[in-house]
């Protein structure tokens, strides 16, 4: 399996932006996929300048991976998005936008990229406690959150040859903050950290399941 060569989704994102982070710092070669990429220069990794939310998009990324990486043994989604407004007053393309970024997206991700992915990688989707953000304004979110869900644990019956992971993540100190009417939580995890347990569990052929 080849080694050390990794794809991220979403690395514009707090946590997208650790995992380069933690991950270059460990002697990985990252591949970048993000909206506003040049954002991403002063980290120093091959970078695409993609959203998720169109297709031709995540086509033409993969495409890019595939040639500027070859095989990857570890493929993470850290893409998402968030609309704090009452299920009543989301518009169409509100609703919309929230489930292309968090679950619409990862599903195009894999469509494209599975075979960027080598026998026996590992593939990892950062997902939610689904129970906990069942608040009010939150449901588009605690939708596409549980849809992820659903669809990645379907994913691992199908997907044999990889180890797929769902990582349960709670409050997680990020810029998603500023977005919602909330204050962040005391004990709230950082970034780093939900990186840091993603790669444990890489090294330790984790799969299924990760609760943080």
């Amino acid at each position: 399996m080849t080694e050390r060569n990794a794809l991220i989704w979403g690395a514009n994102g707090g946590i997208g932006r650790a995992m380069v982070q933690a991950l270059k710092a460990d002697g990985w070669d990252v591949g970048a996929v993000a909206r506003g990429a040049h954002r991403l220069d002063e980290l120093d990794v091959p970078s695409f300048d993609a959203d998720v939310a169109r297709e031709d998009d995540v086509a033409a990324a993969a495409m890019w991976a595939a040639r500027e990486l070859g095989e990857v043994s570890l493929w993470v989604y850290t893409a998402g998005d968030i609309k704090a407004k009452s299920a009543a007053d989301t518009t169409r393309s509100e609703w919309d936008a929230v489930m292309a970024a968090n679950v619409t997206g990862a599903a195009s991700a894999v469509r494209h990229s599975l075979p960027v992915v080598a026998a026996g990688g590992h593939m990892v989707f950062i997902g939610a406690y689904v129970e906990r953000i069942m608040l009010p304004k939150m449901a588009s979110y605690a939708a596409a959150k549980a849809a992820l869900d659903a669809y990645v644990q379907t994913l691992a019956k199908e997907v044999r040859d990889r180890r797929i992971t769902l990582v349960r993540a709670p409050a997680v100190e990020t810029a998603f903050w500023d977005k919602l009417p909330f204050k962040l939580p005391r004990g709230a995890m950082s970034a780093d950290a939900v990186a840091a347990a993603v790669l444990k569990a890489y090294n330790e052929g984790q799969r299924g399941v990760l609760e943080l």
